[in-house]
């Protein structure tokens, strides 16, 4: 008989999208029916890319909870008001709040559910073992040598980086991806440096206009595919992307339709940067052809081919994508931001979350060799014969391929996702009424 504790939700990484969930759970009376576990020592949220002025590009009222419940002690505005700073914010008269502001509303609301958080955890593996009643649970490990087990799980960790071929034997102090931007930058702040930044995402002109800012920095070149940075679309139509509706219309399409669809709708979050700061990196640039400056260079229509170490540096060798012309360029440090894999069987994609490995021969596979997820973000596991029930895994925030555009970390979408993932995880649910009175209800 099994002694250990069994959650009946285990979320492995606690940031927004988990956090959502959390919240979504205690409105349905559900307090404590899950539990998470978190890599990081303490609630963080994009800490390596809170530069000065980054803003959110996402209006601040479809937050964890306002879309859902605009009663919700969750949301933005309340927590603008219990810091006193409703007013303030307000006489910014800001399209959007700072990246910096809202990491420190997503880390207040985050504080409310410490209780059910185990941070400095990292999930190192998942499989399934048999349960007392001849079902199956999940079996969670840890670095740290201990493991969980659930009936539930739910994986909130975001996607692996997207690391170009040219680059994956060379990472490391000073070839590294923007998600860790901040830290490894900081750490040569004593150096003079020559900065090379692949890329040509939101992050990317983020991250030019920060190293431009910093003094030790002495030359900064961009290297990206396109003809320069790109105005992001931000129609009120393109957008619709981020809407439940679209999820609805997008997630039954065949794969070839979602692929051609996604491609199409490409330039609403990927390769393209908003007028801001293309505004103010068009202007520092203009700075530097008037006084002969070569500290900003631009590779347009470039890719690298090579990345080799130099000395205490390292030298690429880029090539023209449409003359196929090369060139060596060389740099003490390199930044990718160059995003995030998808799930799926294009060059760069991988097939499903590096964390299903351990249960990948019980996955349901689409045509493609890429796992089947339901409307409601979650993969049924093939069952076995005697199995009473089919163990279900929740994909929360790493569905694009399957949803759409607003899976792919869209803070928009958070509130509407906790809410289907907890719509599916009461339907199915098997709790007994022990576990429900721990989560905070008699029903």
């Amino acid at each position: 008989m099994t002694t250990q504790k069994i959650y009946p939700v285990l979320g492995v990484g606690f940031g927004p999208a988990n956090l959502s969930l959390a919240v979504a759970l205690e409105e349905r009376g559900r307090t404590g029916l899950a539990h998470f576990i978190e890599r990081s020592h303490a609630f963080q949220w994009q800490e390596e890319q809170l530069l000065a002025g980054a803003d959110i590009q996402n209006n601040p009222f479809r937050d964890l909870a306002m879309p859902r419940n605009p009663a919700s002690p969750h949301t933005f505005v309340k927590y603008l008001a219990a810091r006193g700073s409703l007013t303030d914010y307000l006489h910014l008269n800001a399209k959007f709040p700072l990246r910096r502001e809202y990491s420190g509303y997503l880390a207040w609301v985050a504080s409310a559910f410490r209780d059910q958080v185990d941070y400095g955890r990292s999930a190192t593996g998942l499989s399934l073992v048999e349960a007392d009643d001849g079902g199956e649970l999940f079996r969670v490990e840890t670095d740290d040598g201990s493991h969980y087990l659930a009936q539930n799980v739910s994986v909130g960790t975001g996607r692996s980086p997207r690391i170009p071929y040219a680059f994956q034997k060379s990472m490391g102090q000073s070839v590294f991806h923007s998600t860790k931007y901040l830290s490894s930058i900081e750490r040569l702040k004593d150096r003079a440096i020559r900065v090379a930044v692949v890329g040509a995402s939101q992050s990317a002109i983020e991250i030019i206009l920060d190293l431009l800012s910093r003094p030790n920095v002495q030359q900064v070149t961009a290297i990206h595919r396109s003809i320069g940075f790109r105005l992001k679309d931000t129609s009120p139509y393109s957008r619709q992307v981020f809407l439940p509706e679209f999820v609805d219309y997008f997630h039954p399409l065949p794969s070839a339709r979602k692929r051609r669809l996604r491609g199409e709708l490409r330039s609403i979050n990927y390769a393209a940067c908003d007028q801001d700061v293309i505004d103010r990196l068009a202007g520092a640039q203009r700075e530097y052809e008037l006084t002969g400056s070569d500290r900003l260079v631009m590779k347009p229509f470039s890719e690298a081919l090579i990345s080799k170490p130099l000395g205490a540096g390292h030298r690429m060798v880029l090539r023209d994508i449409n003359h196929l012309t090369e060139e060596t360029l060389d740099a003490d440090v390199i930044v990718l931001a160059t995003g995030f894999k998808d799930f799926g069987s294009e060059p760069g994609d991988e097939p499903y979350h590096p964390l299903l490995e351990g249960i990948a021969h019980r996955l349901p596979l689409d045509e493609d060799g890429v796992p089947v997820v339901a409307r409601d973000y979650s993969i049924e596991l093939k069952t076995q014969a005697d199995s009473p029930r089919p163990p279900r895994v929740y994909l929360n925030g790493l569905c694009e391929a399957s949803h759409g555009m607003g899976d792919a970390g869209a803070l928009a979408m958070l509130s509407v996702r906790a809410t289907d993932i907890t719509d599916s995880l009461l339907r199915y649910a098997t709790f007994d009424r022990e576990e429900l009175l721990t989560a905070g209800t008699s029903q």
